[in-house]
């Protein structure tokens, strides 16, 4: 049978993309990015707040996908190609936040790399060229809705609810969860115009990220 959903999408804020085709050093940036969505409080399911895991291992589960294929030379432009799918949720805040959730799909594809040596700061680093392609889907999820429409009272009222009493808070939470991956999406490609090749610490828990398989 097939599992029974729980939750449902409210909103659908469209797609963010970061394309870019040069120099990089993959295993900072993979690690940066954790840093950052930890550190404004995203996580996987189960955990987070309600599982009432500490803040790094509850980013235990957001990997879902982490493929890695080698091309020959010949056969193809060469090259390593790479898929990681990430899955997020965030509490949404906000007067009626205990009903709504924020989920962020990010989806990373990498094609063509292959290790490199650059020099930075007069010292040579190993780093890697090829091109990388970011997708970000953001959405606002509720469980209450969900779970009214399978009430045989509530279900009548449920878009009454949504369209008129919880409309300006739907409204904020938008503009918020729009807020936030524009800024993610904006640390991203900085992060990749500095080629920031400079070694970053290991996270405390190394072996949840799929960068370190």
């Amino acid at each position: 049978m097939p599992e029974k959903k729980t939750t449902a999408d409210i909103k659908d804020l469209g797609e963010f993309r970061i394309k870019y085709f040069d120099v990089f050093h993959l295993k900072n940036l993979y690690i940066s990015m954790h840093e950052w969505l930890a550190e404004d409080d995203w996580y996987g399911m189960p955990g987070g707040p309600r599982g009432g895991e500490p803040k790094y291992s509850r980013h235990s589960d957001i990997e879902t996908l982490y493929f890695v294929n080698d091309y020959q030379k010949g056969l193809h432009r060469g090259g390593k190609e790479m898929w990681i799918w990430w899955r997020l949720w965030k509490n949404a805040g906000g007067k009626y936040g205990k009903y709504f959730k924020f989920r962020l799909e990010l989806d990373m594809h990498v094609e063509y790399m292959q290790d490199k040596e650059v020099m930075h700061q007069g010292k040579k680093m190993k780093a890697n060229y090829g091109e990388i392609e970011l997708f970000l889907r953001p959405y606002i999820e509720s469980e209450m809705h969900v779970k009214w429409q399978n009430h045989w009272l509530l279900k009548h009222f449920v878009e009454i609810f949504e369209n008129r009493v919880w409309s300006q808070e739907i409204e904020k939470m938008e503009k918020d969860l729009w807020r936030q991956v524009y800024r993610f999406q904006g640390n991203v490609k900085r992060y990749l115009d500095l080629r920031t090749f400079i070694p970053t610490p290991e996270p405390f828990h190394p072996k949840q990220f799929g960068m370190g398989h």
